[in-house]
This record gives structure tokens, sequence and C-alpha cells, in this order.
């Protein structure tokens, strides 16, 4: 039941009302008593204060609900169970003596009886309002998740097709770096080594990446792309990689760590350094990009390029609610921090 509902905010109303006129009817037939010839005053002290704890009970079980509706996924019979005794003991703990009062007011000391009658109605629709409260958060819960499932197929048999249609160009794009290879003389060796970097590059992004991978197979790629870069920039460039060999077995998504390398080779300049460092601490994996940006260039007010909103695109979709992407650019260094939990 949401807060902007026109029910949460009748309902504590009509869930009182069925309660006093509940305990009154059930403590009065026997006697004969009958509540509503009583004075209107005592009747409106009663109901009124029944309205009043029923608005104040509703706003706990709210918030007590609203936290707990992360772990609605894991939820049993035996939990839910605690969860309304729970709720239960803390509206006795306010009924009770709320109680006192109301029959203080009322000039009519409560007995034992009274205790008993109020407790045992409480509880019985306390069933009602709870299932109520609890069965729409799994309600909901279940459809968002529903709903997440489809969005990750969808995003499946979309990149599927994306990934069919752009097979054609590849094939022709290895074979003519092939042809390159063969044209250029043995004895120039750097453009024959550029050209097989260029190639495992390609050959991973296309044929490797269509299921989770070791993350020492994406470090591989890693180192790859690095010895590619540095033909480009040959001496000028210090890199400092740290692997943590516990990460060995570990299993990743392909291509989620490449974008901050990528971006990091973009950007570099000033005293022209990166550092890449990977470890694993609590079952998670902490992947951190470094690198000097020039001392004189204006970074762009933006918070990232595409290649950084896509990666969070796929990250929300692929690690929801399970990993920290996060950047900062201070003393000419820009910093790329990835958690993600395994």
């Amino acid at each position: 039941m949401k807060r902007n509902s026109f029910w949460f905010w009748i309902f504590p109303t009509i869930f009182a009302l069925v309660v006093m006129t509940g305990i009154r009817l059930v403590s009065d037939t026997p006697t004969g008593y009958k509540f509503w010839e009583r004075p209107i005053a005592f009747n409106l002290i009663e109901f009124a204060s029944a309205i009043i704890i029923a608005y104040i009970f509703q706003l706990i079980i709210y918030i007590f609900l609203k936290r707990s509706s992360c772990k609605t996924g894991k939820l049993s019979f035996n939990k839910l169970l605690l969860e309304y005794l729970y709720i239960w003991l803390i509206g006795v703990v306010i009924v009770n003596p709320s109680l006192v009062v109301i029959h203080y007011f009322t000039n009519d000391p409560p007995g034992l009886d009274d205790f008993v009658i109020a407790t045992v109605i409480f509880s019985l629709f306390l069933i009602i309002v709870y299932s109520v409260f609890r069965g729409k958060l799994i309600l909901d819960a279940y459809v968002a998740e529903k709903l997440q499932t489809q969005q990750v197929k969808n995003m499946q048999i979309e990149t599927e097709l994306k990934f069919l249609k752009a097979q054609f160009h590849p094939h022709f794009l290895f074979n003519a770096l092939n042809t390159i290879y063969f044209q250029i003389d043995e004895t120039n060796e750097t453009p024959r080594k550029t050209i097989e970097k260029l190639s495992e590059l390609l050959r991973y992004q296309l044929y490797d990446v269509n299921h989770p991978v070791y993350i020492e197979q994406e470090f591989n790629f890693i180192n790859t792309y690095i010895d590619f870069q540095k033909t480009r920039m040959k001496d000028y460039l210090q890199h400092d990689v740290a692997f943590d060999q516990q990460l060995r077995n570990q299993k990743i998504h392909p291509l989620l760590l490449f974008p901050l390398i990528e971006n990091a080779f973009k950007y570099v300049g000033g005293e022209y350094w990166i550092k890449i460092s990977a470890r694993l601490e609590i079952n998670c994996l902490i992947f951190e990009v470094s690198n000097a940006i020039p001392h004189a260039i204006e970074q762009k007010s933006k918070k990232g390029g595409v290649g950084l909103d896509n990666l969070k695109k796929r990250l929300d979709i692929l690690y929801p609610d399970k990993y920290n992407l996060s950047t900062s650019k201070a003393n000419d260094v820009y910093v790329a921090k990835l958690i993600i939990e395994l």
C-alpha cells in the first residue's frame, strides 16, 4: 500500500472502528450492556483514541516492512511468522497501555478480561492488515523481478542480433589483416607484431565473450591491449599492472573492465603513467585504474563519456545492486574504481 494512495490514509480509521466495535460487542454483549446508549463523550474518547493509535501503528508497520522489503526474495514461512510476531509484540505494547489510558478517561477501570479481549481481537485483525501490507510488497517484488528478467532476455536477444549482423564485417577484417601481415617484409617486425596484437584483440571481443569468463582471461586481454598501445606510445608510457592470483578462478561477465582501461589510455598525459590493480576482498572484485592527466587541460564538466555510460547500463542489468562504480580527479590524477560482488 503506497503512502500517496487513498486507502493508506483511510484504512487506519476503518481498522480502529472495527477493532473497537468488536471489543465492545464481545465485552458488553454477555452483560446486556449497550455501549451506544452511554454518554457520547465516552464513545468519542474511545474511538478517537483508537483511531490515533491505529495511525501510529500503521506508520510503524509501514516503516518496518519498507526496511525489510529488500529481503522479500529470501522470505520463508518461519521468517514471515517471526516478522508477524515481532509486529504483534509492538502492537500489544502499544494497545494495552493505551487501554488503561482510555478507561481512565471514561471512568471505567479495565479488568483482566478487557486486556484479553483487546489483545485477541487486535491480533486477529492484525493478521488481515499484515497480510495486505506484506502481500503487496511480495507482489511488487515479484513483478519487478519478472520485468528485470524480461529486460535481460530482451537485451540478450538484441545483442545476439547485433552480433550476427556484425559477424560479416569482422571476417572481412581478419582476412584483410592477414593479407596485410604477409605483405609486410619479415624484417619489419614491429608492424607485423602490431597486426598480431590487433587480431588477438578482435578475436577475443568477437568469439570469446558470449558467456562469463575467468577474470584471468580478461586480464590477458587487457595485457594484450596494453602491448598494442605501447607500440603507439613507444617508451613514453610508464605502466604498472598488479593482478591478485586469488582472482584466477573467479568468473565475470566479459569486457566490463576494458572500458576503464580504454578510458585511461585515451586521456593519459602529463607524467604519462597508468596504474592498474585487481584484487579479491570478501568475495568482491576491487578493480582500480589510475592515470596521470595533463595539468593545463580543463576536464569536461560531464561525468563520463559514452563508454562509461554504456558500462553503467551493462552493470545495472548484469549486477543489479551488486556493484559500485566511482571516478575522481585530484592533483592531476584520474582514478576509476569498480567493485563487483562475485
